[in-house]
């Protein structure tokens, strides 16, 4: 396991690499633009060019950025009202084309950087059918990859369940994965707090290696390219998206050690998307994490 984080990028791309060296990164994930708004950062070429070598001189890698939270290719494909939250809608938006053209300039960044990937939340269906939400989301995804060409794919990520999303079962996320083409530029990253909060019994002895058996059986374990690594603050099946520092949530310290140990999990890249003290995860975060990797591996052995 190559174990690492989710850092701000704040100040300039490039300042990632330095947080995750600071904090013990091996791997890392950044968001190349605002989470929360539309407009794209515009990264300056000398930049990109400072996070590609402090990267490469630190060996630090697999690299993977996660899509603003705003991108939704389940979306109905029309104008809608959009508005400050809680106040009258002021403008109209269609959130599908939207969506679209903001993983499209997630996939150039990424290219640009040299990142393996782009976490993408599926989606939601917004009311309508599931088998609509996942033919728009394929087809958005289709054309985002025709649209920007190169080696950077996107990692379709499980969810927590939560209302109508798209992505809280494997048959779900294989179906998106097949609208969207199936090919190399599409892949997986499972989160362990969203498994957890969906009722995937991660926590117990031998529970993730039979999820892992039900994912390659229905998805495909070749295609699983990022681990996100996240105790939970809500407790088992509950449908909920709250993460917590790893060993101090409902998956706790037996838990972790419990599916850290899975073989199929060796040799992946784990970002740590955890609160910290409140800013995001600090060295001791990641320590801990490597103590229950290197214990759940002894107590396999």
């Amino acid at each position: 396991m190559r174990f690492g984080a989710h850092v701000s990028s704040s100040g300039g791309i490039s300042k990632a690499i330095d947080r995750g060296l600071a904090i013990g990164c091996e791997s890392l994930q950044v968001f190349t633009h605002n989470p929360r708004t539309w407009v794209p950062i515009r990264h300056k070429p000398e930049e990109i060019a400072a996070f590609r070598a402090k990267a490469a001189a630190a060996g630090m890698g697999p690299l993977v950025s996660h899509g603003l939270y705003l991108i939704n290719l389940g979306a109905p494909d029309r104008e809608q009202p959009t508005g400050p939250p809680g106040k009258p809608a002021t403008r109209m938006r269609n959130f599908y084309r939207s969506s679209v053209e903001s993983l499209v300039q997630h996939l150039e960044i990424g290219e640009a950087l040299g990142l393996e990937g782009v976490v993408l939340h599926v989606g939601s269906s917004r009311g309508d059918t599931l088998e609509g939400a996942v033919e728009r989301i394929g087809a958005g995804i289709r054309e985002a990859l025709d649209r920007a060409p190169g080696a950077c794919a996107v990692f379709l990520e499980n969810t927590a369940g939560a209302g109508d999303t798209v992505g809280r079962t494997f048959e779900q996320l294989r179906m998106v994965a097949d609208a969207a083409g199936g090919g190399p530029r599409v892949g997986f990253c499972l989160d362990t707090q969203h498994l957890f909060a969906s009722g995937f019994p991660v926590h117990e002895p031998g529970g993730m290696d039979g999820v892992l058996e039900d994912f390659d059986r229905i998805v495909g374990i070749e295609r699983l390219r990022c681990l996100h690594l996240n105790d939970s603050k809500v407790p088992f099946a509950c449908n909920r998206d709250r993460h917590e520092n790893v060993g101090d949530g409902e998956i706790g310290e037996d838990g972790m050690r419990n599916l850290l140990g899975c073989p199929a999990l060796q040799g992946l890249p784990v970002v740590l998307e955890v609160p910290g003290d409140g800013d995001g995860p600090r060295a001791e975060d990641l320590a801990r994490a490597r103590a229950l990797h290197a214990e759940a591996l002894a107590l396999r052995a």
